[in-house]
C-alpha cells in the first residue's frame, strides 16, 4: 500500500469515527430530551377529575348568569335602582322546583328576587321569569300574576 493510499484510508477512516461519535452524541441527547420533556398520558381518574372539574366550572357559571339575569329583568322592570349589585353572584333554591332566588343589594337597601327558569339556556333573558322582588323585611315589591 502506497503512503497516498494509507492517507487517504486514514482520513476515510477519521472520518467515518467522527461521524459515528457525532451521530451517537445527536441520538443520545434525542433519547434523553425526549425521557425529559414528554408528558405522560394522564390515568383514567385524572381523565374523570378534569371532567368533573370543567363540568362544575360550566354549571358554576350557569348559576352565575341567572342571578345576572334575575337582576337585569328587575332593573327593567324598574323594581331596583340601576345602581343596585349582587350580594351574592350564586342563587339559593327554594321548595318549588325551577324557582331561585338571588340577593342583590344596594348602599341602603336589600332585595330578594325571586325567578323562575323556563328553559335551560339561562343565557337568554327569556328564560329566566321575573318573579318577586321582595325586600327582608317582608315587603313586597313586585310579584307576578299566576
Amino acid at each position: 500500500m502506497s503512503q497516498h493510499q494509507a492517507s487517504a484510508w486514514l482520513r476515510w477512516e477519521w472520518r467515518a469515527a467522527l461521524l459515528t461519535i457525532v451521530g451517537g452524541l445527536i441520538i443520545a441527547c434525542a433519547v434523553a430530551a425526549y425521557f425529559t420533556f414528554r408528558t405522560p398520558a394522564p390515568t383514567p381518574e385524572q381523565v374523570e377529575e378534569a371532567r368533573q372539574l370543567v363540568g362544575n366550572a360550566v354549571l358554576l357559571r350557569a348559576e352565575q348568569l341567572v342571578c345576572k339575569q334575575a337582576l337585569a329583568s328587575a332593573k327593567t322592570f324598574g323594581i331596583v335602582p340601576n345602581y343596585a349589585g349582587l350580594s351574592n353572584p350564586l342563587p339559593t333554591t327554594t321548595a318549588v322546583t325551577g324557582r331561585y332566588v338571588c340577593t342583590s343589594k344596594t348602599n341602603v337597601a336589600q332585595y330578594n328576587i325571586a325567578v323562575d327558569l323556563v328553559c335551560r339556556d339561562v343565557s337568554k333573558a327569556r328564560c329566566v321569569n321575573l318573579f318577586s322582588v321582595t325586600q327582608p323585611d317582608g315587603t313586597v315589591l313586585y310579584q307576578r300574576r299566576s
